[in-house]
């Protein structure tokens, strides 16, 4: 009796994870499916994008070069 409770459990989270395996597949395929279409629609666009600029950051320091007396 407990033995068919054992299997039927183990069965069931057999099934569950299967079952997620198989959602995380169809997941990771659709988004590699929708990333490779934005790519070819936005390559099919005659919008001109501007080269993007790196800002640089000005730090301030606290005055680590002077020492507080």
């Amino acid at each position: 009796m407990h033995s068919d409770l054992m299997l039927d459990a183990v069965r069931a989270e057999a099934a569950y994870r299967a079952e997620e395996l198989r959602k995380a597949g169809r997941s990771a395929w659709a988004a590699r499916a929708r990333r490779g279409i934005r790519h070819f629609r936005a390559a099919r666009t005659d919008v001109d994008v501007p080269a993007q600029e790196r800002r640089e950051t000005a730090r301030e320091t606290a005055g680590v070069g002077k020492t507080a007396r």
